[in-house]
């Protein structure tokens, strides 16, 4: 198919007939290469594995969550809790005016000019005209709408961020298990004749590692859920527990049963 229109803009309105004709012909053979893949997949007896991977694209949705986009803006557990709140409001009205212009929220407002008028809390237009990034080629209205934004932040009581979910940064001393961890799931990715990555990346590992040092519980990543612990994650616990145990014969990684010293 010819990449005629994918780098036209696609946020502009209406859509051109290119356009329209482009997006047409990206989907007029899905159908039937959805029959072949699951041909393919049942041969293999992997069928399960993707349905179980289409599962969570179905539970997925386009709009976007306002809290989880705070929690995400660079520098905003650095801030206080009042300028949190302000900042709450000002995710809250970027997010409506966006939806409602039919346009990107980052264009409207980057992450960080938001977490700056949360930061500075304006309460002028002069006050607003000193933040970069904010005023630029935005209309006078938009101006004071950010303001009433920040003024109805200020009015509410503090309410910081719930706390922080991620797993506990790994240590100088992980680093051996991480490399042993990877190690296997490379091993049994080959074997799958799959990619690595599909299994694992990094920070997955990372977050075995971590939580089995730091509490003793299971971390909450997708190596350690469905197909994916049926054929190296409960394997991989085991290996960090000392029940087994990897060699090299042949240039080729065994998995041994560890025995009790």
């Amino acid at each position: 198919m010819a990449k005629t229109a994918s780098f036209t803009r696609w946020d502009a309105r209406p859509l051109s007939p290119e356009q329209l004709a482009y997006a047409r012909e990206d989907v007029a053979h899905l159908l039937e290469l959805a029959g072949e893949l699951e041909r393919r997949l049942a041969a293999l007896g992997r069928l399960e594995w993707a349905r179980e991977e289409c599962r969570s694209l179905e539970r997925a949705s386009d709009e976007r969550d306002p809290e989880s986009v705070l929690a995400r803006l660079p520098r905003i557990r650095g801030l206080s809790a009042s300028s949190q709140t302000i900042a709450r409001e000002l995710v809250a009205w970027r997010e409506r005016t966006a939806a409602a212009a039919d346009r990107p929220a980052q264009r409207l407002l980057s992450d960080a000019a938001l977490v700056e008028l949360a930061k500075r809390k304006p309460g002028s237009a002069r006050e607003l005209e000193q933040i970069r990034g904010v005023n630029a080629g935005s209309p006078r209205r938009r101006g004071s709408e950010l303001l009433e934004a920040v003024r109805r932040g200020r009015e509410r009581p503090a309410e910081p961020l719930s706390p922080d979910r991620r797993p506990p940064p790994p240590e100088p001393g992980d680093a051996p298990l991480i490399a042993l961890a990877e190690a296997l799931v490379r091993s049994r990715a080959r074997e799958a004749d799959l990619a690595y990555e599909l299994l694992a990346v990094r920070a997955d590992l990372q977050a075995i590692v971590a939580a089995g040092r730091v509490d003793g519980e299971e971390a909450d990543v997708r190596t350690l859920r469905g197909w994916r612990r049926e054929l190296v994650g409960a394997e991989l616990l085991e290996l960090l527990d000392g029940r087994i145990s990897l060699s090299v014969k042949d240039r080729v990684l065994h998995v041994n049963a560890s025995s009790p010293i």
